[in-house]
């Protein structure tokens, strides 16, 4: 029997593998000509990595594949709009008394 982890995983698993998916992330790498999005609107050229769901596919599964819905983004900026940042940027944030 699947618990409600393994059930999350599988169906996560099986969007992220859909050939529906790979060919939209395509498209979208290819229109934005592989470039990171914010760090063109920034004058900055950097390659993009990631395709990123604007609004969270755990918060609304009908825009999983709304390509209005979707951003390419360099590893950075990616993690940034996930609030991830580096052990040591957080050691060094914390300890020089900055927030951002």
């Amino acid at each position: 029997m699947m618990n409600k982890k393994d059930n999350y995983h599988l169906r996560y698993a099986s969007f992220y593998n859909s050939a529906e998916w790979k060919a939209l992330r395509q498209a979208k790498f290819d229109l934005a000509d592989g470039l990171c999005e914010m760090c063109k609107k920034e004058g900055v050229v950097r390659a993009g990595k990631e395709v990123h769901h604007i609004v969270p596919i755990e918060e609304d599964w009908s825009k999983r594949f709304d390509y209005d819905n979707l951003i390419l983004l360099c590893p950075e900026h990616h993690n940034l709009m996930h609030e991830r940042i580096s052990p040591l940027k957080k050691f060094l944030q914390e300890f020089d008394g900055d927030t951002k």
